[in-house]
């Protein structure tokens, strides 16, 4: 990759060194182009035949479901849109069949974390997994999954610190139980390589504002296809509805897709958006960006580790957040922020430093991040 050009693309990084896409992923000018169709199409009015401007919407709508499930190495049936990463997570919460005696089990610094209304009110036993030294033992879960585990949830990235499981080995965990593995992969996609069918898992929800450098208030939901006629839609709209009445819009036609969780109208200007947002990532080659992602990180956590500092991201971690403690985290992230410097601070989970990079990073801009840190010590 030609770093120095791509830098270009993202207009942010010639006034700031931004190092926070675990907060927000930076917009390269590209992407700008898909939210400037959507809005010339409505503005314009540009339809073609008989199509309305929603069959429109709709057409690209198929098509970027289709860039989604390659992109993850899932199929287009099993890729439902939705609002965020939490709306994905509770469709699937709120439609599994709940038994009292049930339990679900997940990490117990999840970002949205798996005890709702819906599991209180069926008496699931919820239980947690405890971080010890800044991850998570593979033995853990083997101890608290049983034959009554109906669900595991886990983020692949930890937001706090970048923990970063191999899915495919709590995928066995789980299904050795009939369990089902649910994945928040919100700070993974766009940073490295997904594919859904070799690590095992049944669901898998994402936003595409961080790391895939997508709009905001759109999300996805991959849906195991043995999985979806099973679990139930919990709220229905025009788009899925089940009236079968004279004037029913389309009932029961996509029942044994994932389409049926999408009941309305949908982010079109964000699909849009997020289609080039892909293509922009496809056109470097995901291979590439998580190569150079992990090589950042890696020079990220050595010299922050070379000065000293207490880390919260364990040893040879393999994900694109670095994070250390420090006692007054949100003081010293707001110094940084008057110096042009944008990382994330945080008092939970232990006053700590969160430094994000992405491979539109470079050597610059953790070495001004070292520099500052340096004086800021001294």
């Amino acid at each position: 990759m030609e770093y120095e050009r791509i830098r270009n693309d993202f207009p942010a990084l010639s006034e700031w060194t931004y190092l926070d896409t675990a907060f927000v992923g930076l917009y390269p000018l590209q992407v700008r182009e898909g939210y400037d169709e959507f809005l010339d199409q409505w503005m314009h009015f540009n339809t073609s035949g008989k199509n309305t401007i929603l069959n429109n919407w709709l057409d690209k709508t198929k098509k970027v479901r289709s860039l989604i499930s390659s992109f993850i190495g899932a199929k287009a049936n099993e890729i439902a849109f939705t609002m965020s990463t939490g709306s994905g997570l509770n469709i699937v919460v709120n439609g599994i069949k709940w038994r009292r005696g049930d339990n679900v089990v997940f990490p117990e610094w999840e970002h949205n974390p798996l005890d709702t209304m819906t599991l209180r009110k069926n008496e699931v036993e919820i239980r947690t997994i405890s971080v010890k030294n800044g991850k998570i033992e593979l033995s853990d879960f083997e101890n608290a999954v049983d034959d009554n585990t109906k669900l595991v949830q886990l983020s692949q990235v930890s937001y706090i610190n970048g923990f970063r499981f191999n899915l495919k080995d709590v995928a066995d965990i789980v299904h050795e139980h009939d369990g089902k593995l649910l994945v928040d992969a919100t700070q993974a996609v766009g940073a490295f390589k997904i594919d859904v069918k070799s690590e095992d898992v049944d669901y898998l929800s994402a936003a595409p504002y961080k790391y895939l450098m997508g709009p905001a208030g759109l999300a996805f939901l991959y849906i195991k296809e043995e999985n979806i006629e099973e679990l139930t839609p919990d709220r229905i709209g025009w788009k899925n509805q089940i009236w079968k009445g004279e004037h029913a819009e389309e009932p029961l036609k996509k029942s044994k897709t994932a389409e049926k969780f999408e009941y309305g109208t949908l982010h079109f200007q964000g699909i849009f958006g997020l289609e080039k947002s892909i293509e922009y990532i496809n056109n470097l080659g995901i291979d590439c960006i998580e190569c150079r992602n992990l090589h950042l990180s890696g020079c990220l956590w050595s010299r922050l580790n070379d000065l000293g500092i207490e880390m919260y991201t364990p040893s040879g971690t393999e994900s694109t957040i670095v994070s250390f403690f420090h006692e007054d985290a949100i003081k010293l992230s707001s110094k940084l922020m008057t110096e042009k410097i944008k990382v994330t601070g945080r008092m939970a989970h232990g006053g700590h430093i969160r430094v994000s990079t992405h491979f539109y990073n470079s050597e610059t801009d953790i070495n001004n991040l070292i520099r500052k840190l340096e004086e800021i010590q001294k």
